[in-house]
């Protein structure tokens, strides 16, 4: 059972009331409808919808008086069914509505319970639905879109059948439960059907194909009216082909959020990815607040709010298709940056933007990547962010010039040093990280757990042991004795005593035996599990501990406190660290960008640094020399010397 938002608290006795003298049922049903609302309520939502339509003006995002005195209606209508408790005014929960319909009109933003005000939306919003389709679209998630849920002319005729023949029984021979009769009206009217239902149908004819074996079968009995209600054999077939589809969409919806382990998005969401891309996990790319020069401390571009974020979240919606957001590489292909861009063969993209989404503290961006992307995100082992570009200022259409709007976002590009502080946004990670400890925790306790049950059954054998081989000396003991009693009848009883006791060794032997094989052939499963856990836990201890390492070896040269050259030696330090602390606090307690300036990339084996800048004026050298432009010199070093154009431009 779902719990109760506060939103959904029962409306008390006080606030439950039906009706308006003013406004008669169905007033709010269009946004054309007569509402009477006070003056003082229309002068409000006048004021909104100007200050809406001054900022909005694709014709797709503006709203006219109508529309919000719909929504106010029905905001007032809600208050008598349910409100939060803290709000203490029919007006003040009806314009908090007016409000949220605005913000998904401007932003295509809402919770998802919110649904009621869809049909309302300006004609073109990507939302806008009807009262007749609202539902049969909320209940077809978007990765079953390509598939026909409108059952065949077969079931419906089946179905529709099914009604007469019932109709015309008998009431002690009429079958078919409450829900079979309205899924039979559903499939005979040809309505189209939800996912859910269609798996239910499936279920039902897999449950009751038995039933074609029965006595009244062929005489139309409730088992062949209840079979016919579901569709018949024409419902089946269909059941069966759409519920394959859906499996289908399934698991390739699933292996697009994938990658490794599972690759955390909403269950809700899915995206419109192109084909040869895989969405990776969310991050927040811009934070609140205003961004300062780390060289001279003035403050960068204007003050980071959440008018700017709308206004880019709004601008992307509208116009991904014709602008998508590229995934970049350290401004690889910027028109902004100094020197020339990359010429495209470089390959510099990693991926594109599918989706943005405001929180409270910053706008989050949803990545798709290519093979590239994926490859250069899974090395950088999370050391890695990213710094958004994009235009504050009004920014105009390339096709017709047209406005567009007062920001929008061009690219983002992944970089191990971004603009913004390292702990205002979020690392780049294809997967959420393991938390290894806790494993080796786990793996702990369960290999504690076997070891204990393994020496407790050890120490019972050992008990039963010993019970018997004290048996045996008691034995012994008392044939001593016997012998010093009775040495006259010693030749008489030897023959005898020799062989009762040899039976009886015998017998104490094979039961110690049996007792033994018992034990081996029931806890060997078990004694192997604890070997099993035995190398699981090494195998978990060694991957935590590489990982760990492998990430403070990445934080260290991300801050310049070493140099690539020095990474072998900081990694032996890391594992040693617990018998010899003293190394790795070298390297770590070491100033940051003591070991490499933070705009160096690398060094060639001459020593000369490599870099942007460098690479750059050895290309127009070559140009100059040979006469060529600068791409075509640029292509000569990138084949000549790949790996001083890797490092200079890090991929």
């Amino acid at each position: 059972m779902n719990k109760r938002t506060k939103a959904q608290t029962p409306a008390p006795p006080k606030d439950r009331v039906k009706g308006s003298k003013k406004n008669p049922e169905g007033s709010a049903s269009g946004s054309r409808g007569s509402i009477s609302i006070s003056d003082k309520t229309e002068k409000a939502l006048v004021n909104l919808r100007n200050k809406h339509n001054d900022k909005y003006k694709s014709p797709k995002k503006r709203v006219d008086l109508g529309m919000l005195k719909a929504v106010y209606r029905r905001g007032a209508g809600a208050y008598s069914v349910s409100h939060r408790p803290n709000v203490t005014s029919r007006d003040q929960w009806a314009l908090g509505r007016v409000k949220a319909f605005l913000k998904l009109v401007a932003t295509g933003e809402r919770k998802k319970a919110y649904t009621g005000d869809l049909d309302l939306l300006p004609k073109g919003h990507p939302q806008k639905s009807d009262a007749k389709t609202e539902a049969t679209a909320l209940a077809t998630p978007q990765k079953y879109s390509h598939i026909n849920f409108t059952p065949p002319k077969g079931a419906q005729d089946a179905a529709a059948r099914a009604l007469k023949k019932r109709a015309e029984k008998p009431p002690s021979q009429r079958g078919m439960t409450s829900v079979g009769l309205a899924r039979a009206r559903d499939l005979a009217n040809g309505r189209e059907l939800s996912p859910n239902t269609v798996r239910r149908m499936l279920a039902y004819f897999t449950r009751h194909e038995v039933d074609k074996k029965g006595s009244t079968w062929d005489e139309y009995g409730k088992g062949r009216q209840a079979w016919d209600g579901w569709g018949g054999d024409a419902g089946f077939s269909f059941a069966r082909k759409v519920v394959k589809q859906m499996n289908a969409a399934d698991n390739k919806t699933q292996s697009l959020r994938a990658y490794g382990e599972a690759i955390l998005l909403s269950d809700s969401s899915s995206y419109d990815v192109p084909e040869g891309l895989t969405v990776g996990k969310p991050f927040k790319t811009l934070s609140l607040g205003q961004v300062s020069s780390r060289l001279s401390g003035d403050k960068v571009g204007k003050p980071i709010d959440q008018d700017l974020l709308t206004e880019l979240v709004r601008v992307f919606n509208e116009h991904k298709a014709e602008s998508p957001v590229i995934i970049d590489w350290q401004h690889a292909t910027s028109p902004f940056q100094g020197g020339t861009p990359a010429p495209p063969e470089s390959g510099n993209a990693l991926g594109m933007i599918v989706d943005l989404e405001i929180k409270d503290d910053g706008l989050y961006a949803i990545p798709a990547y290519n093979e590239r992307g994926l490859e250069v995100v899974k090395n950088a082992g999370g050391v890695l962010w990213s710094s958004p570009e994009y235009i504050h200022g009004d920014i105009f259409s390339r096709g017709d010039g047209s406005k567009l709007g007062e920001a929008q976002l061009l690219a983002i590009t992944l970089t191990p040093r971004p603009a913004q502080s390292h702990n205002t946004i979020d690392r780049i990670t294809l997967t959420e990280e393991l938390n290894m400890d806790d494993q080796v925790k786990e793996l702990m306790a369960k290999l504690e757990a076997k070891d204990a049950l393994v020496k407790e059954l050890e120490a019972q054998l050992a008990d039963m042991k010993s019970e018997n081989e004290s048996k045996l000396m008691t034995e012994d003991e008392k044939d001593k004795e016997l012998k010093e009693h009775y040495d006259d009848e010693k030749s008489k009883m030897a023959e005898h005593d020799d062989s009762e006791k040899k039976a009886e060794d015998e017998e104490d032997e094979d039961k110690v035996k049996k007792m033994s094989e018992s034990f081996s052939t029931s806890n060997v499963a078990l004694l192997n599990e604890v070997q099993a856990l035995k190398e699981q836990l090494n195998t978990v201890v060694k991957e935590n501990n590489a990982i760990k390492c492998d990430k403070a070896v990445n934080q260290l040269l991300s801050e310049g406190k070493i140099t690539p050259a020095e990474r072998k030696f900081a990694v032996d330090a890391f594992n040693m660290k617990e018998l010899q602390p003293t190394f790795w606090q070298m390297f770590s307690e070491r100033p940051s960008n003591q070991a490499v300036p933070l705009q160096e990339v690398g060094h060639g084996a001459s020593g000369q640094e490599i870099s942007k800048a460098t690479l750059s004026e050895k290309i127009k050298a070559l140009a100059t020399e040979k006469q060529i432009t600068f791409s075509e010199a640029l292509n000569i070093v990138r084949d000549q010397d790949p790996m001083s154009y890797r490092k200079a431009y890090g991929v």
